[in-house]
């Protein structure tokens, strides 16, 4: 694999005089490529210490070597990495899940291992390594989270191994966000209190542009019709479309929600959402969970997460402290409350509800039990209250009502007769 791509470094041998009791001050891992180049990796104890499987050992070695580097376009790199024996009586690949133990560390010693390491696209499509067998390298979290960056590198690794190739290695994209600590997540990077979480919200209103995105990351697009010939050169044999976006809206928003849920401090959510401009956070906000009304018709909202996952979104920030100004009150061109936002578009067409957007109306249900009566009773610009759209739906449609629904109904009755 090594020789099919230029820009992959050659087979390495290891020498690394190690001991891990004992004095671990001069411990350095002595990498020496074919080419004579010694790569030379001093460890601390500590990270001696954290070197317990083979794939701890790979890290590291991926981690020191100069000769990664980020590849202009892509937000993070992903490598094959494979360490054998040299003695061919031991003719054997260590894996992942084998410990480090006292004989490995007297085989780097006597740097009788070889060390391969390989970018992915050197792989053609049916030698691709599964995710399992992959590491996953960034330079930084800016990177990480650029909505242009990760889109147009998930649609080549679409392109090069299809999506389901493509979906293994952006778990390993996931697992290294929620790896952050929460140090790193609530640390705050300007003077206006922004955290990693704001670049994570920055990542999801990117999602608007997928389309755009990825055809911009194609350089035959112009020259492509809608002939199945024309696809040849994807994996899949056709245009990615609404199946990549609906992984890309899965995999972000959900990756947020986990790290919000996990990791941020309900006093920086607190403080960071305090000091921003309350419009722009409510537009930003209501957007995920429903979009933007399209013009003065309610049929039609851009910029919503799929899936209802906005909703499981702003559910979680609530739960962390998110400030009340941020999801209460009324915004936008007909003056909607947060209920009225999202439960507007279900009374004017029922038929296009469907339940996997359901968190919607859980998160209906949530803001009926904390709004006052004078917010459930607020009418909009169209003089309709919250009640008078969930009942358009719940009881003068000729469809049969979603109980979600009609638990939101139940709920907002109760709290304004009381």
């Amino acid at each position: 694999a090594a020789q099919k791509c230029q820009v992959c470094p050659p087979l390495l041998k290891l020498a690394c005089p190690m001991q891990v009791e004992g004095d671990v001050s001069n411990i350095c891992l002595r990498v020496v490529r074919l080419s004579g180049e010694l790569l030379e990796v001093p460890l601390t104890r500590q990270e001696v210490n954290e070197i317990g499987s083979v794939k701890d050992l790979k890290r590291c070695l991926a981690k020191n070597d100069a000769t990664i580097c980020r590849t202009p376009g892509r937000p993070f790199s992903v490598y094959w990495i494979r360490l054998s024996h040299m003695d061919a009586t031991a003719s054997m690949e260590l894996q992942d899940d084998d410990p480090v133990h006292a004989e490995i560390w007297k085989c780097l010693e006597q740097g009788s291992l070889q060390y391969m390491l390989a970018d992915v696209f050197c792989f053609p499509p049916e030698e691709l390594p599964s995710g399992d067998d992959l590491n996953f390298s960034f330079q930084n979290l800016e990177e990480l989270l650029d909505p242009k960056l990760l889109i147009g590198y998930a649609f080549k690794l679409c392109k090069h191994g299809g999506q389901a190739w493509c979906e293994s290695v952006f778990s390993l994209w996931t697992s290294a966000l929620l790896s952050l600590s929460s140090n790193q997540v609530n640390a705050v990077e300007n003077i206006f209190g922004h955290t990693l979480l704001n670049r994570c919200l920055s990542l999801l209103q990117g999602l608007d542009e997928a389309e755009d995105l990825m055809r911009a990351a194609d350089p035959e697009f112009a020259n492509r019709i809608q002939w199945a010939d024309w696809y040849e050169d994807f994996y899949d044999k056709h245009w990615p479309g609404e199946t990549i976006q609906d992984f890309l809206h899965k995999t972000f928003a959900s990756m947020t929600i986990e790290l919000v849920r996990r990791k941020a401090d309900p006093h920086r959510v607190e403080e960071s959402f305090r000091h921003m401009n309350k419009h722009r956070v409510k537009s930003d906000l209501w957007k995920l969970v429903q979009g933007h009304p399209y013009g003065c018709s309610r049929l039609r909202n851009d910029g919503a997460l799929r899936f209802g996952l906005g909703a499981d979104l702003l559910m979680a920030l609530i739960d962390k402290g998110l400030p009340r100004c941020c999801w209460a009150g009324h915004w936008g061109p007909f003056n909607d409350n947060l209920l009225q936002h999202i439960m507007a578009p279900l009374a004017a067409k029922p038929a296009d509800w469907n339940r996997r957007d359901g968190a919607k109306a859980r998160l209906c249900r949530l803001l009926a039990k904390r709004f006052s009566l004078e917010e459930l009773c607020y009418q909009n610009r169209d003089f309709k209250n919250a009640l008078w759209y969930v009942l358009q739906y719940c009881e003068n449609s000729t469809f049969v009502p979603d109980p979600l629904w009609v638990r939101v109904r139940d709920a907002i009755r109760e709290r304004m007769q009381t």
